[in-house]
């Protein structure tokens, strides 16, 4: 058993390099391993999240996940091989982060977070980082971390792009930027499509969820200056990096948790199942393609293209008089957001309905 109060002869020469680096010392070192540090989400960014940290020597590493490993997450989630898939997540990330450093204390919340159990979850650690994939989630730590008295590490990628920032940081005496100062309310359900969706590049968390290790790192130790009041944004594909600078944070108040579910919240409507004659029962539907232009040209099955976000204004392009609409994209959410956005525009007079599963349904 290691002490908390001094660095051993083993520890000396694990964090050589660290401690010989200017203004890294004992202290910096030491601050590192009386720290606890909860990481929400074992994905693409959790996974080099915890890697880093648990490797820089964090105390206390907490791991929230309740999905499983299967064979699309290899190409991202590098804590994981084949030999994982079935397994879930943030019970094999413990034990991984436990054979690179055995010395640090891994506690495994195998579960889904919500606003019942956030606080008790978040309740003994120092900082939150945040390594989930949805709205949901990332407002809910927010408002959480707000109430809490807690610093944020936020990240997300989306095909090429991702971004930073450390939210709720003390700088003298006073709280920097929350995510709500940027972004008020989550978006509609189905709106901006999720990795699953719209792909993603594999080694692009990697780079995000290693710079959030690296917030985390510089926020424990003091070193640097942090992306506070300021959101760090990189290409991977031009390999341009800039940082947006919040001059003017929109006023929040957050005074309770709101339930989780009460967030982006799939649309009930009439649903369309794939069948083997697909394409001569789709003849009696107009087809309208709801998904980013990038997607649809790499495949689609025909119809008209109307982006999710402009349903409200370009709706008028649909002929809802001749033939029933149907409505599709990629995995089904955002054909079943667009179709109830359809239904209001034309006070429910014409029915839409979605294609179950979207377009992942007709490759199986």
């Amino acid at each position: 058993m290691m002490s908390h109060d001094i660095l051993s002869q083993t520890e000396w020469l694990r964090y050589k390099r660290h401690l010989q680096l200017p203004g890294f010392d004992e202290k910096a070192q030491m601050a590192l391993k009386k720290s606890n540090v909860l990481v929400v989400g074992a994905g693409g960014l959790g996974c080099p999240i915890l890697l880093y940290l648990g490797a820089a020597g964090i105390g206390k590493l907490g791991i929230v996940d309740f999905d499983i490993i299967n064979i699309e997450n290899l190409h991202r989630q590098i804590l994981f091989d084949e030999s994982d898939v079935g397994r879930l997540k943030a019970i094999v990330a413990g034990e991984k982060i436990k054979k690179l450093h055995p010395f640090v204390n891994v506690e495994v919340f195998n579960t889904a977070i919500d606003y019942e159990n956030v606080k008790s979850i978040l309740f003994d650690y120092d900082v939150i980082v945040d390594g989930s994939d949805n709205f949901a989630t990332r407002y809910l730590l927010n408002d959480a971390c707000v109430i809490m008295d807690k610093p944020y590490i936020y990240g997300a990628v989306f095909q090429y792009e991702g971004q930073v920032s450390s939210f709720n940081v003390l700088l003298d005496n006073k709280r920097s930027c929350n995510y709500r100062n940027i972004y008020p309310e989550p978006p509609e359900a189905g709106v901006i499509p999720s990795c699953a969706e719209g792909g993603v590049l594999g080694v692009l968390p990697g780079i995000i969820g290693c710079v959030q290790a690296l917030e985390v790192i510089k926020l424990i130790t003091g070193l640097g200056e942090l992306i506070v009041n300021s959101t760090w944004i990189f290409d991977a594909l031009s390999m341009d990096s800039h940082k947006i600078y919040i001059a003017k944070p929109v006023p929040f108040e957050i005074n309770e948790i709101i339930p989780i579910q009460n967030y982006c919240i799939p649309t009930l409507i009439n649903e369309i199942e794939y069948s083997e004659n697909w394409e001569e029962n789709f003849k009696k539907f107009q087809l309208i393609d709801v998904r980013t232009e990038e997607e649809r040209n790499i495949m689609h099955i025909g119809g008209i293209h109307i982006p999710l976000p402009k349903i409200k204004e370009e709706y008028h392009k649909i002929n809802y008089n001749q033939k029933e609409i149907l409505f599709y994209c990629q995995s089904g959410k955002r054909s079943k957001q667009a179709a109830q956005i359809f239904q209001q525009l034309t006070d429910g007079n014409k029915k839409a309905y979605s294609l179950k599963g979207g377009l992942e349904a007709i490759k199986k």
